[in-house]
C-alpha cells in the first residue's frame, strides 16, 4: 500500500536517499500499517540504527509482534532488523529461531541471514543457543538460496570459531553434488569451492561423485564450468589419466563461449586455460576458435598470443605463426606477438625457419623497441635449437644469476633462459641475411643503451656468426665504469666472444678482465673466474660460459701474452 500523507512520503524519501531519522520518526514509520513503510523502514533500521541502543528499546515491540505477521515479507524484513539491533539478543534469538522453521522460504532466507548477522555482535549467546545445529539442518531445506545463505553463515561463524569453517563430510557432499542443478549460478559456483575440501573415500565414489559432475562440465556459464573444471582437478589429482577426458568434454563448451567474442569472458577463460597445462591434443584441431583478431582489446590480444603456443601442433603451427606475423607490427601487441613467434618456433622446424625469415624484417625496422624485442625472440630460438640439438649435461660452474639494469620483464626472463641453458651446444646456424640485420642491430647506439644485457648475450651467443662481435664489443667498452651487474655481464660476453675469435679478442679481453679486476663486487667476481677458466683449458671456459669454440684454440704463447697483459694493467 502506498503512503496516504505527504509527511509520510517525505519521510521514506529520506529514507531511500540515505538520511538519518530522528528516533520517533523512526518508530512512527515502523507502527504504520504499510507494507513498504515497514519494509523500508526495517532495512534503514538494520544498516544504520545497528549499534544505537535507544532504537533498539523504543522498536523491539513493534519488531517482535510484526516478525509474526501474517505478510512473509513483513516477517522477514521483522526479523533482519531484530538480528542487527544490540540489546535485546534473546529476543531475536527467539524471532530467529521461529524463522528457520517458518513455512515461508523467504522468512527462512532471512533466518539463516540473521543468524550471521547476530553473530557479529553477539556470538556467544549464537554458539549457546544451538543455531549451528540448526543451520546445519538448513542444509537440507528445499529452498536454494536457504541451502546457500545456511553455509555462507556455517562458514563465517565456525571459521571465527578456530574451526576452519564448514565442514563437509560425505553426507553433505552427496546431498549438495545432487542438488547442485537446482542452485543459481552464483550459488553453485560458491557450493562447488566449498566441495573441493572434501576428498572421496575410495574410487567407486570418486567416479560416482565425477558422473555427477558431467552435466556441469557442459555448461554454457563460464564461472561454472572453471568452478567445475577446478572441483574435477581437485579431486582427481591422483588420477592424470584421466586430464584428457576432462578437456574433450569441455571442448565443445569452452569453444562455444569463446565464439560468443565477448572480451571480458573471453580474456577469462583463455587465462583459465593457461592452467590446464599441456592441452594441444585436444584443442590444437580447434585453433581458430583462439586467434587474434583486429577488433580485440589490446588486453586480449596478449592473452590470446599466450595461449597460441599451448594450442600449437606440428599440423597447425604454420598457419599460426601467418596469423600471429602481422600484429608483430602493432603497437599495442607487438612484444606479445614477437615472444609469440619464440614460442611457436620451437614446434617444428618449418616453424622455425617461417619465424627466422619473419626477424629480418623486424630487425631493421626504424622503431628502437620492436628490434630489442625481435632480438630476445632470436636469443630464445637460439637456445631452444641447441638444447634440442645437443644433450645438455649439468652445469656445476655456471655464474650466478644478477639482476639485470633493464627494466623491461620479457627482456629479464629471456636472459635468465639464456643463463640457465648456458651449455656448450652448437648454435643454430642463421642465414647470412640475418647475421646481417642482426650485426645493424647490436651496432644501434639506442639499442645498446636501452638493452646492454640482451646485446651482450646475444654477442656471446652469436660470436662465431658475427664478424662484427669483437668491434661491438669494443664500442660497449664504456660499461666497465661502475660496479654494476651489466659489468660483469661484459666480462662474461669478452670470454664468450674470445673463445669463438681469439686473435681478435686477445688484447681487448685483457683490457675488461684488467679493468673488473680493479671494481670490486659481480665485476672482480666475474672476472676472476672467467680468468682461472681461461687459463685451466678452452674446452672447460667453453663449458663454464655457454660458449662454442670455432676456431682453434689459442696457443700457449698467446695465452701467456694475454697473461701477461692482464697482469700489466
Amino acid at each position: 500500500m502506498a503512503p496516504n500523507t505527504p509527511e509520510k512520503k517525505l519521510l521514506l524519501s529520506k529514507l531511500v536517499s540515505g538520511t538519518d531519522l530522528p528516533t520517533s520518526d523512526v518508530v512512527e514509520l515502523l507502527a504504520s500499517h504499510d507494507t513498504l513503510a515497514k519494509k523500508l523502514t526495517c532495512r534503514h533500521i538494520a544498516e544504520r540504527c545497528s549499534s544505537n541502543t535507544d532504537v533498539a528499546l523504543l522498536t523491539a515491540n513493534l519488531l517482535l509482534r510484526d516478525a509474526n505477521d501474517a505478510n512473509p515479507s513483513v516477517r522477514s524484513v521483522s526479523v533482519y532488523a531484530l538480528s542487527a539491533l544490540p540489546g535485546i539478543e534473546e529476543s531475536a534469538l527467539r524471532a530467529v529461531s521461529a524463522a528457520l522453521a517458518d513455512q515461508s522460504a523467504m522468512v527462512r532466507r532471512a533466518g539463516v541471514v540473521g543468524c550471521g548477522q547476530l553473530y557479529r555482535h553477539a556470538p556467544a549467546q549464537v554458539m549457546m543457543g544451538g543455531m549451528v545445529d540448526a543451520l546445519y539442518e538448513a542444509l537440507r531445506d528445499p529452498d536454494p538460496i536457504v541451502v546457500t545463505n545456511s553455509v555462507l553463515a556455517l562458514d563465517c561463524i565456525l571459521e571465527n570459531e578456530g574451526e576452519g569453517g564448514v565442514v563437509v563430510n560425505r553426507n553433505i557432499a552427496h546431498h549438495l553434488l545432487g542438488r547442485l542443478m537446482q542452485f543459481s549460478e552464483h550459488s553453485a559456483i560458491y557450493i562447488l569451492a566449498l566441495l573441493k575440501r572434501y576428498s572421496p573415500k575410495n574410487d567407486d565414489e570418486l567416479f560416482l561423485l565425477l558422473n555427477t559432475l558431467d552435466e556441469l562440465l557442459l555448461s554454457k556459464a563460464p564461472a561454472v564450468l572453471v568452478a567445475t573444471v577446478r572441483l574435477f582437478s581437485c579431486w582427481t589429482v591422483h588420477h592424470p589419466h584421466l586430464k584428457k577426458d576432462l578437456l574433450e568434454m569441455i571442448q565443445p563448451s569452452l569453444c562455444k563461449i569463446l565464439s560468443q567474442n565477448i572480451p571480458e569472458t573471453c580474456y577469462l577463460m583463455l587465462d583459465f586455460l593457461t592452467e590446464l597445462g599441456e592441452v594441444h591434443q585436444v584443442f590444437g584441431p580447434h585453433y581458430k576458435y583462439f586467434l587474434v583478431r583486429s577488433k580485440d582489446p589490446g588486453y586480449l590480444k596478449s592473452q590470446k598470443l599466450k595461449v597460441l603456443p599451448l594450442v600449437s601442433t606440428e599440423d597447425n603451427v604454420c598457419s599460426l605463426v601467418a596469423e600471429v606475423r602481422p600484429f608483430c607490427s602493432d603497437y599495442q601487441s607487438f612484444r606479445g606477438a614477437i615472444a609469440c613467434l619464440g614460442a611457436l618456433a620451437r614446434v617444428s622446424i618449418p616453424a622455425r625457419n617461417l619465424c627466422l625469415s619473419t626477424l629480418v624484417g623486424l630487425l631493421d625496422v626504424p622503431a628502437d623497441k620492436v628490434v630489442i624485442a625481435a632480438l630476445e625472440c632470436l636469443l630464445s630460438i637460439v637456445l631452444a635449437a641447441s638444447a634440442e640439438n645437443e644433450q645438455l649435461s649439468p652445469q656445476s660452474g655456471s655464474f650466478p644469476s644478477h639482476p639485470l639494469s633493464t627494466d623491461d620483464t620479457n627482456q629479464a626472463q629471456t636472459i635468465e633462459v639464456a643463463r640457465e641453458t648456458e651449455s656448450s651446444a652448437t648454435p643454430l646456424q642463421l642465414p647470412r641475411e640475418l647475421q646481417e640485420v642482426v650485426t645493424r642491430a647490436v651496432w644501434r647506439d639506442a639499442v645498446q643503451e636501452a638493452a646492454p644485457t640482451l646485446v651482450l648475450q646475444v654477442l656471446g651467443s652469436l660470436a662465431d656468426q658475427l664478424p662484427a662481435a669483437p668491434d661491438v664489443l669494443q664500442s660497449m667498452s664504456g660499461l666497465c665504469t661502475s660496479a654494476s651487474n651489466t659489468h660483469a655481464d661484459l666480462v662474461t660476453a669478452a670470454g664468450r666472444v674470445f673463445l669463438a675469435r681469439p686473435a681478435q679478442m686477445q688484447l681487448l679481453l685483457a683490457a675488461i678482465l684488467a679493468q673488473a679486476v680493479r671494481t670490486p663486487g659481480p665485476p672482480a667476481a666475474r672476472a676472476a673466474l672467467v680468468y682461472s677458466a681461461l687459463q685451466e683449458s678452452p674446452t672447460d671456459a667453453a663449458h663454464l660460459l655457454g660458449a662454442h669454440i670455432v676456431q682453434s684454440p689459442p696457443s700457449s704463447t698467446t695465452a701467456q701474452h694475454s697473461d701477461t697483459q692482464v697482469e700489466q694493467e
